[in-house]
C-alpha cells in the first residue's frame, strides 16, 4: 500500500509536542506489514539521519513572513507552507506515482488537498479541533485591536480549511474524546477514530517516589512557549497563582522551549517564578518537585507534559479541560479546577497532603503505564485505513 504522508517539517529531533505525535505516528504506521510510506515536508532546525522503511522527501524550510498571507483563503500557516517550492515538490511526486493513501498531517497542511484528482482517498490527521482551538484564542481579550481581528481572520479560514479537509477525507482522526465528538457531530456520516500519542521514552520508575514532608515546595511547569495560546495560558496563572503561591512559599519552576527574552522579562515581571529556557533535559527540573501542572484554559489536544509527569512520577494539577484522553479519575488521581484562578487555589491547599499526593500519583502511574504504546496507533492506524496486516 502506497502512502503519502505530508506534514509541516522534518519532525526529527522531536523537541515539541506535534513533532513528537507526526514522528511517533508516521514510524508506528511505516512499521506495519505492506507499508510503503513517503512523507513529504520542509527541512527541519538540524539535519537528520534516515529511518528504516521511510522515504524522506524535504524541500527548503517553512518561510517565515506571515503579512502576505492574509490575502490568501488559506490561514497564514498553510499559506506558508503550501509555497511554491512545496508545491512543485508535491507535483512531482504526482507525476510519480500513484498514491492508494494520502496522510495529511495538521490542518496547515490542507494546502496540498486541491492538487490531488477528486478521487485521491485522504486520512485528516488532526492535533485539535481548530475551528475551536483558534475560536478561543480569537475571542480572548488579551493582546491589541490590530492583533485580535487578525486573529478572528485566521480563525475562520482555519474553520473553513478544516471543514473542507473533513469533507473530503475518507478519515479524520482526532487525539482526544472531545475533538472526536466534535469531528464527529460536525461530520456524522464520517469515519472518525481517536489516535492518543504513544509515550517513547523509557519508563525508568516501577512506581512514583515517595512525596515526604522533606520533599520541597516545587511546582513544576514544563512545556513549549513558542506559541500565543501556550504564553496566554502561562501568563494567565502566573497571575492566578502569584498570592497562594507566595503565601504558602511554593517554588514555581517553569522549564522548556521558549525564547530566552521572553522568560527574562516574565522573571522581571515574577520574581517570585523562576523560568528555564531551552534546557538539554526537563528531568531535573521534574525531580523532586510536588506536582506536575497543566494550567492549559485555552487551547485543546492532548498534553503530553501529562505523561512526563505521571511516568515522572508526579501528582498532576490541571484544568480539568486539559485532562482528555488521560485515563485518570479527575476527583480522586490528580488536583483539577475549572480556571487557573481555582487551580492556583487547589494546588496551594493540597501540596502539604502528602497522604493525597502520594495517591494521586500512584493510581495516575498505574492507570497510564500500559496505555501508551505506539506501535498500538500504527496498527489502529492501518486497520481503519483498511491496511491488510
Amino acid at each position: 500500500m502506497r502512502c503519502l504522508w505530508i506534514t509541516r517539517q522534518d519532525p526529527r529531533p522531536q523537541d515539541s509536542g506535534d513533532l513528537i505525535y507526526s514522528l511517533g505516528l508516521i514510524r508506528a504506521l511505516a512499521a506495519q506489514p505492506g507499508v510503503d510510506l513517503t512523507v513529504l515536508a520542509h527541512h527541519g532546525k538540524t539535519p537528520s539521519s534516515g529511518d528504516v522503511g521511510i522515504r524522506w522527501e524535504l524541500h527548503g524550510v517553512i518561510p517565515k513572513g506571515r503579512i502576505p498571507g492574509i490575502l490568501s483563503r488559506l490561514p497564514s500557516d498553510s499559506w506558508r507552507l503550501g509555497n511554491p517550492l512545496m508545491r512543485g515538490a508535491l507535483r512531482s511526486l504526482l507525476d510519480q506515482n500513484a498514491w492508494d493513501w494520502v496522510v495529511i498531517d495538521q490542518a496547515a497542511c490542507g494546502w496540498a488537498m486541491d492538487l490531488f484528482p477528486a478521487n485521491q482517498r485522504f486520512a485528516y490527521i488532526a492535533h485539535n479541533h481548530e475551528a475551536v482551538l483558534r475560536g478561543e484564542v480569537a475571542r480572548s481579550p488579551d493582546g491589541s485591536l490590530p492583533l485580535r481581528l487578525a486573529l478572528r481572520h485566521d480563525a475562520a479560514k482555519y474553520a473553513t480549511l478544516e471543514g473542507r479537509l473533513c469533507e473530503r477525507a475518507s478519515l479524520v482522526s482526532a487525539i482526544t474524546p472531545r475533538d472526536a465528538e466534535a469531528f464527529q457531530t460536525a461530520n456524522p456520516s464520517k469515519s472518525v477514530i481517536i489516535l492518543p500519542p504513544g509515550y517513547g521514552r523509557e519508563i525508568g520508575i516501577s512506581s512514583p517516589p515517595l512525596i515526604t514532608a522533606e520533599t520541597p515546595l516545587k511546582v513544576a511547569l514544563a512545556g513549549t512557549f513558542e506559541w500565543l495560546a501556550k504564553r496566554r495560558n502561562l501568563e494567565t496563572f502566573l497571575l492566578a497563582a502569584a498570592e497562594p503561591f507566595r503565601e504558602k512559599r511554593i517554588e514555581f519552576l517553569v522549564v522548556g522551549k521558549a525564547e530566552p527574552d521572553y522568560f527574562q522579562a516574565l522573571g522581571e515581571k515574577h520574581p517570585w517564578a523562576a523560568f528555564h529556557a531551552n534546557v538539554p533535559s526537563m528531568a531535573p527540573f521534574l525531580q523532586g518537585a510536588r506536582i506536575g501542572l497543566i494550567p492549559e484554559a485555552l487551547g485543546g489536544g492532548f498534553k503530553l507534559k501529562a505523561l512526563d509527569y505521571i511516568f515522572a512520577g508526579l501528582p498532576l494539577g490541571s484544568i480539568e479541560s486539559a485532562l482528555s484522553g488521560i485515563p485518570i479519575d479527575p476527583d480522586a488521581d490528580c488536583i483539577a479546577a475549572g480556571t487557573p484562578e481555582k487551580l492556583a487555589i487547589e494546588v496551594a491547599g493540597k501540596i502539604h497532603d502528602t497522604d493525597f499526593l502520594n495517591r494521586a500519583a500512584g493510581s495516575a502511574f498505574m492507570k497510564s503505564r500500559h496505555q501508551f504504546d505506539w506501535a498500538s496507533r500504527g496498527r489502529l492506524l492501518a486497520s481503519a485505513m483498511h491496511i491488510p496486516s
